[in-house]
């Protein structure tokens, strides 16, 4: 785990994870909360607006985590990183009889008394209806790795889910209406779906309707997003009654901390860790996290076909200095594509240390030979890629343009481009449909080791994560035959293989895994970040007075 000088706050975040910072300010009113805090009201923040707030369209972690307050997920980790029942009174295992010995049968015993926003009541029509869509092809799904080995679904009471397999899937538990990785699906009103051609023009994408502890109130495009408290939670009323969420850049936010217009980004940048401290009034958490921020390179066509470019863009970059200069060391360097602390984590792979020299060598070999303008070029042309940025991201622009300098500094010449965050993630956007040669994101590493969806031959975009497009037909084979062996020393074993070719391959570069960051006002309390894709899983629990 990562370790930070920090100073814990020993009375209205007792017990929080990570580093605080402690406000003496005064002016306080009679709840106790300063006279700027709405009672009762939460004001948050993050970069973009999303195009959806239906998760199962998109890739964009800010729908997945507006969606959040409104719908929810059979499991989903907690603050140490344990799976957690919410729609389900229990995750099915072999020893608890939830999955069949053969593991071909898994059964799910659903939560009673829980209802949608709209009243009707929830069950298992609702997970059968959304198991259909999300095997819609006319759906432009995100990731369906975990629902196409379903057979079928039965349903012998509302309450009881059997899942048919068309063969053993070791993740299953984890994947199927997980709310913990990429590509979470959440059940949908069977009453409002079903029959539906897609969910493509759905009124649920803008207004869903959902069984969370908040409902969607308004949604003014590029304007104000309003959730207010679902009375009837099956779980309790949360203790806030409204989340106010508007986008915004950056800068723009720390100036909103500081006049006191913003109440918390729940996922804040890392680039702004140094003014985020600065900030009075506001505590500063940071925690472990799935979150992997990559280098991926599109291998389909283009100069990085050849995997020696790919190899000299790695040693081209030194990675220990941009994890300090981009996220101020909330993280620690990735050997390879699973957290130091997963049980199928191996450090015996291919490394990639700064290395200019390596670098301009690799390049050398594979003809493309250094001109009087210092460029790279081979038959004529320059060594030119287009680098895809986040617009309003500090930490994406920092990123961009200090690897624009690492590669011309070995004679590569980068073109940066940016794009809005809800389109660059879109599945029209220019990731999903190649047009790019570098770009830099971060994501959620899965629970369990499987990545199928990452590097399947048959998992390009859109059609699934492969956002390189490289196809290893070794690594695709491992990755399938992992999937149905439940023994963790084999598939330890298959994993460590599948990761060491993946770096020798690499099609994308693992830069660090990136601890969560949060700010929030002294005024919000029993905050305690989930460490999955989406931080609120204990959202009830805020408060603010």
């Amino acid at each position: 785990m990562k370790m930070h000088a920090c100073v814990f706050l020993a009375i209205a975040l007792a017990g929080l994870a990570g580093c605080t910072k402690v406000s003496t300010s005064t002016g306080l009113g009679p709840s106790g909360a300063h006279s700027w805090t709405q009672p009762g009201v939460l004001r948050i923040s993050d970069i973009s607006d999303p195009s959806t707030l239906n998760p199962m369209l998109t890739g964009a972690d800010i729908a997945y985590q507006l969606s959040g307050y409104v719908l929810e997920y059979f499991v989903r980790l907690d603050d140490k990183g344990e799976l957690v029942p919410v729609l389900i009174t229990q995750v099915p295992t072999l020893e608890n009889g939830g999955i069949s010995k053969d593991g071909l049968t898994v059964t799910y015993h659903l939560r009673h008394g829980v209802t949608w926003s709209d009243g009707q009541p929830f069950g298992a029509q609702d997970v059968i209806e959304t198991w259909k869509q999300v095997m819609n092809p006319d759906n432009p799904v995100e990731i369906r790795e975990g629902y196409d080995v379903v057979g079928s679904i039965d349903a012998p009471d509302r309450y009881t889910v059997v899942v048919h397999l068309k063969r053993p899937y070791a993740p299953f538990p984890t994947r199927f209406f997980a709310g913990i990785q990429e590509g979470p699906v959440a059940p949908l009103p069977a009453h409002i779906i079903a029959g539906a051609k897609d969910l493509v023009r759905s009124p649920l994408n803008n207004k869903p309707v959902g069984t969370g502890p908040f409902m969607l109130q308004s949604w003014e495009k590029n304007g104000q997003m309003v959730f207010v408290a679902n009375m009837h939670y099956w779980g309790g009323a949360p203790k806030i009654k409204k989340i106010i969420f508007q986008a915004r850049t950056d800068n723009t936010e720390i100036v909103n901390f500081q006049t006191h217009e913003l109440d918390a980004d729940i996922d804040a940048t890392t680039n702004d860790l140094p003014s985020f401290r600065q900030l009075k009034d506001m505590n500063v958490v940071v925690t472990p996290s799935l979150r992997l921020s990559v280098l991926s390179m599109f291998t389909q066509s283009g100069p990085l076909h050849d995997v020696r470019l790919r190899r000299a863009i790695a040693y081209s970059l030194d990675r220990a200095e941009l994890l300090q200069r981009i996220s101020h060391g909330a993280g620690y360097l990735a050997a390879e594509f699973l957290p130091n602390w997963s049980w199928a984590f191996t450090n015996d792979v291919p490394r990639y240390d700064h290395d200019l020299t390596r670098a301009k060598a690799l390049l050398d070999e594979a003809g493309w030979k250094t001109g009087q303008d210092g460029y790279r070029y081979k038959d004529g042309q320059r060594l030119s890629l287009l680098f895809l940025s986040i617009a309003g991201s500090d930490s994406s622009k920092h990123f961009a343009e200090l690897t624009q300098q690492y590669l011309r500094a070995a004679g590569i010449d980068i073109t940066i481009k940016n794009y809005p965050y809800g389109l660059i993630f879109d599945v029209s956007g220019p990731i999903r449909q190649g047009k790019f040669n570098l770009v830099s994101y971060s994501y959620s590493v899965n629970y369990d080791p499987a990545a199928l969806k990452d590097d399947g031959c048959d998992q390009f975009s859109p059609a699934g994560s492969n956002d390189s497009r490289l196809c290893d037909p070794e690594v695709d084979r491992q990755e399938r035959r992992a999937l149905i062996i439940s023994a963790r020393a084999e598939r330890k074993t298959i994993y460590a293989d599948i990761e060491r070719r993946r770096m020798e391959d690499i099609a994308v570069i693992p830069m660090w895994f990136r601890d969560r960051v949060g700010v929030l006002s002294v005024d919000v309390h029993g905050y305690k970040p989930s460490r999955s894709i989406m931080a609120n899983w204990n959202m009830t629990e805020w408060s603010v007075p």
